[in-house]
């Protein structure tokens, strides 16, 4: 009984000593811009995008969506398990009938760098999720993965 009670006290004191997810005090990389791709349109591939490369490898995340049709906005959110924060979050909002503003902000670690969020941007801009970015006549400058991958 006590070892259990030591062992969840330290996960506790363990998790609130790590930040996990978007920081509030705008530290986490995001992206502003104006997609040419119809609201609707924008808004079905970040949901395939988040669910394809931002839940994680035993998929324990989970991907929120949240549309609002009367005001042409819409949210989607990928949460981590137990604490419900916020590890990446996309904001849509229609801007004619084949535009749309799209706000990305990642956690800034692992599988929500900044390499996801340019991934994301590309997804939406070119209707095609990947977890990578390919697109090589992009003028910014390249972000390498954070995370390590397999050899």
């Amino acid at each position: 009984m006590y070892r259990n009670l030591v062992a969840a006290s330290a996960l506790a004191l363990g998790l609130a000593g790590c930040s996990l997810g978007i920081s509030q005090d705008s530290a986490s990389p995001h992206s502003e811009f104006k997609a040419p791709v119809a609201f609707k349109d924008a808004y079905a591939t970040v949901i395939r995008q988040s669910n394809n490369c931002l839940r994680s490898t035993d998929n324990a995340y989970r991907v929120i969506p949240e549309l609002n049709e009367g005001a042409q906005t819409a949210v989607v959110r990928v949460l981590a398990p137990y604490t419900d924060n916020e590890m990446s979050r996309v904001d849509l909002k229609a801007a004619g009938d084949k535009s749309t503003d799209v706000r990305i902000v990642m956690w800034g670690k692992g599988t929500w760098d900044a390499a996801a969020m340019r991934a994301m941007q590309d997804a939406i801009y070119y209707s095609i999720t990947s977890c990578s970015t390919y697109m090589p006549l992009d003028p910014r400058p390249p972000v390498k993965p954070s995370r390590d991958l397999p050899k």
